[in-house]
């Protein structure tokens, strides 16, 4: 029996190296594949790239943290940068980067695909074959035009999902190495990102400003002067006095100020007349007397 187990295990060792060799053929065979077709376009080829797992969320890139993105080819296609990978064993993405970033995100799949698992998206309606998943329905409508029912039909069913995030537009199929359906992926991928151009912008956030900022809105309560809020309110302080009008000379002052003087101006006292010396009583009668008129006729003589 010991010889029968024995012959067993080298059996079993036998089969799994030549598993791992069939494997990394295969595995060499794809990177070599994909790095032939990225040649066509001028794409350079990398086997990982770990970065690509944090710039995209959504549709086919929610997959587990374990799976790996693999066989990378990118470069620029048709003015525009763009990215083919492999979800290790999940899917084959393509992206293309989209000229502006729009808050509105639209995702476009084929209808025997199950529906987003993400719950800021909305069902806007069929597309031909497609069914259609917005976060902003109004904003969707203005792409759901005459192009957009022919991209739906013409893209074939084995690109399952059209989805833009952040500043790229996106397709997910199944993994493939055949270059007929990357090329054909890329292309409406490249159409999808073109159709989103009149989707609203996305506003970029804005830091909210220091209170200690002298430059920007303050809030008293809350602000501490910096050096230069002291220096520019003695600016202010400057230029207000400056532009004050000068007072008016007193009317005590009769003499007016020298244009060079620049101490305060000084008062002058008012003078006074001399006092008159008290008048003699025994002269003011005849200083005073009144003089010598006619005398009035009495009355009764008439």
């Amino acid at each position: 029996m010991a010889i029968v187990y024995f012959v067993i295990a080298v059996l079993a060792l036998v089969g799994a190296g030549a598993l791992l060799w069939l494997d990394r053929n295969r595995s060499q065979q794809v990177h070599h594949q994909r790095a032939v077709w990225g040649e066509t376009h001028s794409f350079k080829f990398r086997e990982t790239d770990s970065k690509l797992r944090t710039v995209f969320h959504r549709a086919a890139m929610d997959a587990p943290e374990h799976v790996q993105v693999r066989d990378v080819a990118y470069g620029v296609y048709e003015g525009a940068e763009a990215v083919v990978f492999d979800l290790e064993e999940t899917a084959t993405v393509v992206a293309v980067r989209r000229p502006a970033a729009s808050a509105v995100t639209v995702d476009l799949r084929y209808e025997d695909v199950l529906a987003p698992a993400e719950d800021d998206v909305d069902l806007l309606g069929a597309m031909g074959s497609r069914v259609m998943f917005a976060s902003n329905l109004d904003a969707a409508r203005r792409i759901c035009d005459r192009r957009m029912v022919t991209l739906a039909t013409d893209t074939p069913a084995y690109v399952e999902i059209l989805w833009n995030e952040g500043n790229w537009a996106l397709g997910a199929m199944p993994v493939t190495t055949e270059d007929e359906r990357l090329d054909v992926a890329l292309d409406a991928v490249r159409r999808f990102a073109d159709l989103l151009r009149v989707l609203p912008p996305a506003v970029v956030p804005q830091d909210a400003p220091d209170p200690r900022d002298p430059h920007g809105p303050t809030n008293d309560e809350l602000a501490d002067e910096k050096t230069e809020s002291l220096r520019d309110s003695e600016r202010r302080r400057r230029a207000q006095a400056a532009a004050a009008p000068e007072p008016r000379p007193s009317r005590l002052d009769a003499t007016p100020r020298p244009a060079d003087q620049t101490g305060p101006s000084r008062v002058e006292p008012i003078r006074r007349p001399a006092p008159r010396p008290a008048a003699d009583p025994r002269t003011s009668r005849e200083r005073f007397a009144p003089p010598n008129l006619p005398p009035l006729n009495d009355p009764r003589e008439r």
